[in-house]
């Protein structure tokens, strides 16, 4: 395994069923310990994925609704 690979694998580990407020946390303590640390780089990346997913699901939900009176 490479270096990018462990990156990957310490990353799901790190993330997996975390709260988006623990996944802010654990990226501002990676940044806190080193400011161009990959792995906060890939939490982050986790956070926006999160988010635009999100969004989606809000866009998706809004127009299946029927319009209001």
């Amino acid at each position: 395994m490479d270096h990018n690979d462990l990156t990957a694998m310490a990353a799901r580990n790190l993330t997996e069923g975390a709260t988006l407020e623990e996944l802010s946390e654990a990226a501002r303590d990676l940044r806190a310990l080193s400011p161009e640390s990959a792995l906060a780089d890939l939490v982050e990346a986790k956070i926006a994925r999160i988010l635009a997913e999100s969004e989606q699901t809000n866009i998706e939900a809004d127009a299946t609704r029927p319009a209001s009176p």
